[in-house]
């Protein structure tokens, strides 16, 4: 079951820089040599992470420590959801729609000197009091930071979620797969996964990659 840890700003993304730093020392955390440390739900990520058509290469044997090391998924508290207001309102009776995380999955693959992580995102958007159906674009962010809380990547994906005539709400999936960092030589100790709706996207860390 995907963690939800504390988050000192409001609902959103407050930076990615010295503030992230700083809200997610706040947070709770989680003890890597921890039995029950949580990991993701394995009927979940063979549906995201293993139905994808061009899946990463690995470097044969399969390297099971770095899949049994892959670092846990959190939920930023306030950040699990996502509401659009019509006008200036903020009242539960002017929600156009809104946006909620279901259920996220994550893989870590070899690469020799690399890792290729793969993150997958299950989400719901829900026509509010004010809304009709339509496109929407789901502001979602997914991050990885290492055992100082320094993140080594970012990135917001603006998610194209369309509520059909007639229906009121939409499911979708975003699975990223291009996130290839340096492994690292604690074998991902203390290293988190973040997701979280990011309304105020900022400026990304260079440090990671993209996978090419």
């Amino acid at each position: 079951m995907t963690r939800r840890v504390s988050f000192m700003a409001r609902a959103g993304w407050i930076g990615l820089g010295s503030a992230l730093c700083i809200a997610l020392a706040a947070c709770g955390t989680v003890n890597p040599d921890d039995p029950n440390r949580p990991t993701a739900n394995p009927g979940l990520g063979t549906k995201l992470l293993l139905g994808n058509a061009n899946p990463p290469p690995l470097t044969p044997p399969v390297d099971q420590a770095i899949k049994r090391d892959c670092p846990p998924i959190e939920i930023l508290e306030g950040a699990a959801s996502h509401r659009v207001f019509d006008g200036e309102a903020t009242d539960p009776f002017s929600v156009r729609w809104q946006a909620s995380i279901a259920e996220t999955a994550r893989e870590c693959s070899n690469l020799g000197v690399e890792a290729g992580i793969r993150v997958g995102v299950v989400g719901r958007v829900i026509l509010g009091p004010k809304g009709a159906p339509g496109t929407f674009s789901v502001p979602l962010r997914i991050a990885v930071v290492d055992e100082q809380n320094k993140p080594v990547y970012s990135q917001v994906h603006l998610i194209a979620v369309s509520v059909p005539s007639g229906d009121t709400k939409a499911d979708f999936t975003k699975i990223d797969d291009q996130i290839v960092v340096p492994t690292p030589t604690n074998r991902f100790r203390g290293w988190r996964i973040l997701v979280g709706y990011d309304p105020q996207p900022t400026a990304e860390p260079k440090s990671a990659r993209r996978r090419g």
